[in-house]
């Protein structure tokens, strides 16, 4: 995965982030259920997510790695 990618992976879940919990752009240690995340709103992150990306974003990936960073490099792992 180039810089770039990831980067952009990075930008987009953070906007995903703040649109879903309707607040600001999240740090590497904000915690999704932390900050106003349920598991309805982990469906809807993971779904717009995936829209967005335009591949599959489990939600078990966001229930595993609920802090952003941990997320994010998940995401990366995952990348199809």
């Amino acid at each position: 995965m180039t810089y770039h990618t990831t980067n952009r992976v990075r930008e987009q879940a953070a906007a995903v982030w703040a649109e879903i919990l309707n607040g600001p752009a999240p740090t590497d240690s904000d915690n999704f259920f932390q900050t106003g995340g349920t598991s309805l709103k982990a469906l809807r992150m993971c779904a717009r997510l995936g829209t967005v990306l335009g591949r599959q974003v489990p939600v078990k990936v966001l229930l595993k790695n609920s802090a952003f960073g941990a997320f994010v490099n998940a995401l990366e792992k995952t990348e199809v």
